[in-house]
């Protein structure tokens, strides 16, 4: 994915110790030795940390010091340690801290006593002390660092901190208080995680109501009549939700405003074959990548996908003009790996190109960036005569939009999707020369594998608008949905 411009000196000699690593060879060591040089390695990897964040705060400190902005040497930074941008900053605050304030700490990671996380706790515990306190910390918690856990030393360099500054700690609190936030992220097997940042009290008093709930669940009221005390006894023996299960179910239905069994008015975009969606007409027997994925979160069986579809099917209401299910067809290359084109009613064409690339870039396409792509950019830009098509089309987080535009920064398209040249592909130069590549994501998400075979006639015939198309199931019944249309649940089919 990197490639890497020639250079002597330092990273020549770095170079040759990581490729010496390949000779550590297990076999013939004792039991001791094998512990000892996993010991060594943990040493080496704290020695290495400590070199990245000497050279790391040198290329920020220099460009600050000439008063620019430092934006585009953090990505830069990010990019050569195959990260995040806002695990980069991290690392930038931790680099500058260590190098410039931290010396005993910084002495311990270039030991390998410690690990860059351990250091990154000192770091982030001391970050509301002043330059003079934080030394005083790394004073005194010198003797022990290298022996405590990382519990123990956050709560040890918090201590000391307190006894130097205790308003400090009040001001750390003023700005948690204020840092309060909610999160969401995808977990594994179709699942996500929902997270709520607030103060303790807060937090533990919205726990304890729930299960004060969850304790009277199965309370029944003596005094109902015998009828609906044998309902009610009835329900409570149906409801087989263990407590944690029942308390998420409190928690969303609380959260999201609806009643028990009330649908979720939110747009979710599946992806599927129409082999997946439909195994009926196509012999009745699932396909075995039996797989639908929601861009951006990862996939789901295509069992689940089905039962979901006809579940919005079973509570279709007329009544309810924002209840319905849509379908669109997405069409791909003959691997069936990248999208091309989708099929559409509407002339708003800037709306079709933007859920086009949303659906083919659902997160940032700059390497090792996970953020979400909010953002639909030009790689060729339009001030330079780039046009707006899919080809030269590409999803960024709003930070990589802006950086690209930063002097030293090239982007260009290596490869369209469409000719036949391969995937989706974008190259990305930095001002420091080095070159990554980004290739757009399958369809069906990362893990897809390409089907075995692939028609001989398909794969000479490199114009899409020449290729065949496969067969209409559906018998041309594809409804758009209206242009108002933002709070159902859509289920795109490739």
């Amino acid at each position: 994915m990197t490639g890497t411009p020639t250079l002597e000196g330092p990273e020549v000699q770095v170079r040759f110790v990581v490729s010496s690593l390949a000779d550590v060879n297990p076999e013939g060591l004792t039991q001791s030795e094998r512990v000892a040089v996993v010991s060594a390695l943990e040493a080496l990897k704290g020695a290495a940390a400590a070199a990245q964040a000497r050279l790391t705060a040198a290329a920020v400190v220099d460009r600050e010091a000439l008063g620019e902005d430092s934006r585009s040497v953090r990505a830069d930074l990010a990019l050569a340690r195959r990260c995040s941008p806002t695990l980069a900053d991290q690392h930038v605050g931790v680099a500058k801290a260590l190098v410039g304030e931290m010396p005993l700490t910084m002495g311990a990671l270039e030991r390998g006593e410690i690990s860059e996380r351990r250091a990154m706790i000192v770091v982030r515990e001391t970050a509301c002390l002043s330059v003079e306190h934080r030394g005083e910390v790394d004073r005194r918690l010198a003797p022990t660092i290298a022996s405590l856990g990382d519990k123990a030393l956050a709560g040890a360099a918090r201590r000391a901190g307190a006894a130097l500054d205790a308003e400090s700690l009040a001001e750390r609190n003023r700005r948690a208080v204020a840092s309060r936030r909610m999160s969401v992220r995808a977990a594994a097997d179709g699942m996500a995680w929902l997270s709520i940042l607030g103060p303790m009290k807060e937090i533990i008093g919205a726990h304890v109501a729930l299960l004060g709930e969850e304790g009277r669940r199965n309370v029944i009221d003596p005094d109902l009549p015998a009828d609906e005390w044998e309902a009610a006894a009835a329900a409570a023996r149906a409801d087989t939700r263990g407590k944690g299960a029942w308390l998420a179910d409190r928690a969303l239905e609380l959260l999201s405003g609806r009643a028990k069994g009330q649908p979720q008015q939110v747009e979710v975009s599946l992806v599927m074959t129409d082999t997946v969606l439909l195994p009926a007409a196509f012999g009745g027997k699932a396909p075995g990548d039996d797989v639908a994925t929601i861009p951006g979160w990862g996939p789901i069986p295509g069992a689940e996908a089905r039962a979901h579809i006809a579940a919005l099917l079973d509570r279709a209401d007329d009544s309810d003009p924002k209840s319905g299910l849509w379908l669109r067809r997405l069409f791909t290359d003959p691997t069936g790996r990248d999208l091309v084109a989708l099929d559409s009613k509407r002339r708003l064409f800037l709306g079709g190109l933007r859920r086009f690339l949303e659906l083919r870039d659902p997160t940032c396409r700059v390497p090792w960036c996970d953020a979400p792509a909010t953002e639909s950019d030009h790689v060729h830009a339009v001030h330079d005569d780039g046009a707006t098509t899919g080809a030269n089309g590409g999803g960024l987080c709003k930070r990589h939009n802006l950086v690209k535009e930063e002097p030293g920064w090239h982007t260009t398209v290596e490869s369209t999707g469409l000719d036949g040249t391969g995937s989706h592909r974008i190259r990305t130069q930095t001002p420091t020369g080095r070159v990554h590549d980004a290739t757009a994501p399958p369809i069906l998400g990362e893990g897809w594998r390409a089907p075995d075979t692939v028609p001989d006639e398909w794969v000479s015939d490199v114009h899409l608008q020449d290729r065949p198309l496969p067969e209409d199931p559906w018998g041309g019944w594809i409804p758009d949905p209206p242009d108002d249309w933002f709070l159902s649940d859509e289920a795109w089919v490739a």
